[in-house]
């Protein structure tokens, strides 16, 4: 007699999606020993906090609502979920400014935040699918991150070559035309 397969259930398709996605990734707020990453927990403010890799992800779920506007008569309720990435930057101690301040305030928590991730879950907070609903979304948040990271990594490369290039145009070049030249050049070689 054949062995039956059981369908994954969305939990535990997310689940296994994070451990390749984002080996390591936890739950950190409101934080319990010993309890699996598939047992979301929030706090009474309905939030909580995941970390992977220097990230950090906030996650806020919303109130109980009639989320579905397809279907007007539908008594079905959901909860909004909005997960955003940010990663802490300590070294910015070190860093000058550009023209007059009266003095320097020091950001002791500067952080790089990306844009949010959103999604809707079921209402009830203790479904497997609820759990899956706001694990899934940090998952998005983190993928925004890695997409505005690299994004961000090539326009840092840009900007330090615009820099290059206007402390090697020569004297009596329009800026202009230099910088349309040495993009061309640039473009030219990728």
């Amino acid at each position: 007699m054949p062995e039956e397969t059981a369908s994954p259930t969305p939990l535990g398709q997310t689940l296994a999606a994070l451990a390749v996605q984002y080996p390591g990734l936890r739950q950190t707020d409101p934080y319990t020993v010993g309890v699996q990453l598939g047992d979301v927990r929030l706090t009474p403010q309905r939030t909580a906090r995941y970390a992977w890799a220097g990230y950090e992800v906030q996650v806020s779920v919303g109130h109980e609502d009639h989320l579905d506007r397809d279907s007007p008569d539908s008594t079905a309720l959901y909860r909004q979920v909005r997960a955003q990435a940010v990663l802490l930057v300590p070294q910015t101690v070190g860093v000058d400014g550009i023209g007059h301040v009266e003095w320097e305030v020091i950001n002791h928590r500067a952080e790089m935040v990306f844009p949010a991730a959103f999604a809707v879950a079921v209402a009830d907070q203790s479904a497997p699918r609820f759990a899956a609903a706001v694990l899934s979304t940090v998952a998005k948040s983190l993928a925004y991150a890695r997409l505005a990271t690299d994004r961000a990594a090539v326009q840092a490369e840009h900007a330090a070559d615009e820099v290059r290039w206007e402390s090697e145009r020569p004297a009596g070049v329009s800026q202009r035309r230099w910088r349309r030249d040495r993009k061309a050049e640039r473009d030219a070689a990728s």
